[in-house]
């Protein structure tokens, strides 16, 4: 049975949310979109019955993972325009000794990049000739959009794949498709120039080909690029030393008012059951207790398992 949509007034969606842990398990949750992903991962950790902390009292982090990439802190669902009903993936942080950890994955190796050198420079060049002679020998039988446009789309896949020998491979840079534009206009030129002076074709007749030259050159340049380009968004890189990092930086929440505890007004419960306090949260409610144990649980040592660790 399928969840009903939210109101699109109430800023909520309906996600599909598939929990990574040792048992993974899905939810069917409608969450705010309106929160930031910080805040969000946490409230769909609680619907999940997942802890917020650790042990130590420590803040357990949860990142959320979407359209294939793992989201930051300060963005957020409406922004991303997560649609109903659409996957999401919390990753929880595993515990401290647990032997799960987060390895590195196994990229091939990287050998530079094979297809540089003049051999490829020579080799563009050849293939250019050869497909600007074919094209000339086209124009001069048949001046139809067919001839004239996609000889011009795959003339601009050959310039722009030249333009990325010249440059090292680096698919991604703004200057392959300025490259490409710039070596495909002469050449286009020099086709038309040919087909009209060596084919004997009418300067009238040639209007229409030089046209649609000039759009297929344009698609073809920005076609290739997009090919070379690589992924649209790369995913972060995250090594093991990005993960201890986070560790160390685990926010603490007072086990008072709930709030983040930094470290310079940091107390910690003297009866050790495992809370973590705002220094002046926890000595105004010592002040006002007068029995033993914890002033905030009345756990004492030796009375087992202590709340906090709950």
């Amino acid at each position: 049975m399928s969840m009903p949509a939210a109101p699109q007034d109430a800023q909520t969606v309906p996600v599909r949310v598939q929990i990574i842990e040792l048992e993974p398990f899905a939810l069917d949750l409608v969450i705010p979109s309106y929160l930031t992903v910080k805040d969000l991962s946490h409230r769909v950790a609680q619907d999940a019955g997942l802890g917020a902390f650790w042990e130590d009292g420590t803040r357990r982090i949860y990142w959320l993972r979407a359209r294939g990439r793992v989201l930051q802190d300060h963005e957020k669902l409406q922004e991303l325009g997560i649609v109903p009903h659409e996957l999401l993936h919390l990753l929880p942080q595993p515990p401290v000794g647990s032997g799960v950890q987060e390895r590195p994955p196994e990229y091939p190796e990287n050998k530079g990049y094979a297809a540089g050198g003049n051999l490829a420079l020579v080799g563009g060049i050849g293939q250019m000739a050869i497909w600007a002679g074919a094209w000339v020998m086209a124009l001069s039988v048949d001046q139809s959009i067919i001839v004239a446009f996609l000889p011009a789309v795959a003339m601009a896949l050959h310039v722009t794949s030249f333009a990325r020998h010249i440059f090292g491979g680096v698919g991604s840079a703004v200057r392959i498709p300025a490259a490409g534009l710039a070596i495909y206009m002469p050449v286009m030129i020099m086709v038309m120039l040919a087909s009209w002076l060596w084919a004997g074709i009418a300067p009238l007749d040639m209007f229409g080909p030089l046209v649609l030259g000039v759009f297929g050159g344009f698609f073809g340049v920005l076609l290739a690029w997009l090919a070379w380009y690589g992924p649209v968004e790369a995913l972060p890189e995250r090594t093991i030393a990005h993960v201890l990092a986070e560790e160390q930086e685990a926010v603490y929440s007072c086990g008072i008012c709930g709030l983040d505890v930094p470290p310079d007004v940091r107390s910690d419960c003297i009866y050790q059951c495992g809370r973590v306090f705002h220094s002046g949260c926890y000595a105004a409610r010592q002040s006002v207790w007068n029995k033993e144990g914890c002033a905030v649980c009345g756990w004492m040592p030796g009375q087992g398992a202590a709340p906090g660790a709950a």
